[in-house]
């Protein structure tokens, strides 16, 4: 049998860990933690709104978003992440209302597995 890439597989290991800190994260700001989307990240408040796990999966979905460039198939998943992430102005919804909506999109089943 012959091995898998180490990319393909860092791919995988990165997408399989993904899900789950993402539900995590995005629940935890639907109930009022803010500072996933980086709404505030330009302003005093960052400073205080620091979270560890919104960071790493940050930081997850940019090496996602990295490696699949080089294999030329974005995830939906962390793009959508991202396009949550570029909004700002003021008729932007909150961070929590923007993570309730992004959970609905992913329950009613539009990236797949739920």
């Amino acid at each position: 049998m012959k091995r898998r890439p180490i990319k393909e597989q860092r791919l995988d290991d990165l997408e399989s860990a993904l899900r789950p800190l993402l539900l995590s994260c995005l629940e935890e700001c639907r109930d009022g933690r803010w500072g996933l989307f980086g709404q505030n990240d330009s302003t005093e408040a960052a400073k205080y709104l620091r979270w560890e796990d919104g960071q790493h999966l940050k930081e997850m979905a940019l090496e996602i978003r990295s490696l699949r460039a080089e294999f030329g198939r974005p995830d939906p998943l962390v793009e959508r992440f991202f396009h949550y992430c570029s909004l700002r102005g003021g008729n932007v919804p909150g961070e929590p209302k923007l993570a309730r909506a992004f959970l609905d999109e992913i329950q009613r089943g539009d990236f797949g597995r739920s």
